[in-house]
């Protein structure tokens, strides 16, 4: 049986400083990988001729681009899971926490926000600075401007009456980082 290339992609936290960067940026070079990661060059371009082989880049001349297939979404989809379980903690007074749209997905680039939800049982205006903080915490160890939408159970189902796209797209993008689930409303 044929190694996986799984073991290969996550086998050392320099392989995945080097993976998070090429699929955030794109096209990236060996050199230009080498020093936004800290790795030596020798590492970075036997990696990304890795990632050439298995798909989850194709190469022109020197450059690297991240491709869109499903197995290289799959991957970011995990390293950006795996970095917001972490980033972002279920804060004491909600429900549930996870993060949509484009992070949710895996199509996320160096330029794009974070959306994440919060539910609550209920809206309350003192809400407002905590849930704040939890945007901020969350931007601060992605790198990236926070979007947080403070959802409650009559939310949702206001959501899913007067914005059926919006509430589609929210529920089946949605990965929850911790606690409840919005799928369930």
């Amino acid at each position: 049986m044929e190694k996986s290339v799984l073991s290969e992609l996550f086998k050392t936290e320099e392989r995945i400083r080097i993976l998070w960067y090429v699929a955030e940026r794109s096209p990236v070079t060996a050199t230009a990988v080498a020093a936004a990661t800290g790795t030596s060059k020798a590492l970075v371009s036997r990696y990304l001729r890795l990632l050439a082989r298995s798909g989850f880049c194709t190469q022109r001349g020197r450059e690297y681009i991240w491709s869109g297939n499903a197995q290289s979404l799959a991957v970011k989809r995990l390293l950006n899971i795996d970095l917001l379980v972490a980033a972002v903690p279920l804060p004491e007074w909600a429900r549930g926490v996870g993060v949509y749209g484009s992070y949710a997905e895996g199509t996320n680039t160096a330029d794009s926000d974070l959306d994440l939800w919060v539910l609550v049982d209920e809206y309350t205006p003192d809400l407002e600075v905590p849930a704040a903080r939890v945007g901020r915490s969350a931007g601060a160890a992605v790198g990236t401007e926070a979007n947080l939408l403070i959802l409650t159970p009559d939310r949702l189902s206001d959501l899913r009456e007067t914005d059926r796209p919006f509430y589609t797209s929210l529920v089946r993008s949605s990965v929850t980082l911790g606690g409840a689930s919005i799928d369930i409303y």
